[in-house]
């Protein structure tokens, strides 16, 4: 069975059920004609929806490829639990960062929005107490020229 995505065929090889593990290997031959090694995020995605499950339930196992070469065979294993994916396979480092790297923006998105909301609310703030302050300059500005005056005056009789 051949399907092709973003200028790359998928021919599914052979599946393999194991139901001693609860998963079923697949094994796939890419043929990625006029771009790049697809990468393993990516090749996950294009299995999980050729093969109608969640990509977090696939795991790629190998990818070999020969130097040169557009064609790479894909080994994957697809679970029916996260439970039983997390027992029985390690996470992969390039899974792990891309993972992390996402978090990360998400977080430094949060924090932005409320640094900015944070700025919004408190321009008002600082203009009411430039305003409060002036209001106290003015007011005691009266009061302290009417005290000398009566002073001023008192010498004069």
């Amino acid at each position: 069975m051949r399907l092709r995505y973003d200028k790359m065929q998928i021919d599914i090889l052979k599946e393999q059920e194991v139901p001693l593990l609860n998963r079923k290997r697949v094994s796939i031959m890419t043929d990625f004609q006029g771009g790049p090694t697809p990468s393993i995020l990516k090749i996950k995605d294009i299995v999980a929806s050729r093969l109608k499950t969640e990509p977090e339930l696939v795991a790629v196992r190998h990818v070999y490829q020969r130097y040169g070469s557009s064609k790479a065979k894909v080994i994957v294993h697809v679970y029916k639990t996260r439970k039983e994916l997390l027992h029985l396979e390690k996470i992969k480092k390039a899974e792990k960062k891309a993972i992390e790297v996402a978090k990360k923006e998400a977080e430094d998105k949060a924090k932005a929005e409320t640094e900015s909301k944070k700025t919004v609310e408190e321009a008002p703030k600082e203009e009411e107490k430039a305003e409060t302050e002036s209001k106290k300059t003015v007011e005691e500005a009266p009061k302290e020229a009417p005290k000398e005056a009566p002073k001023e005056e008192e010498k004069a009789e």
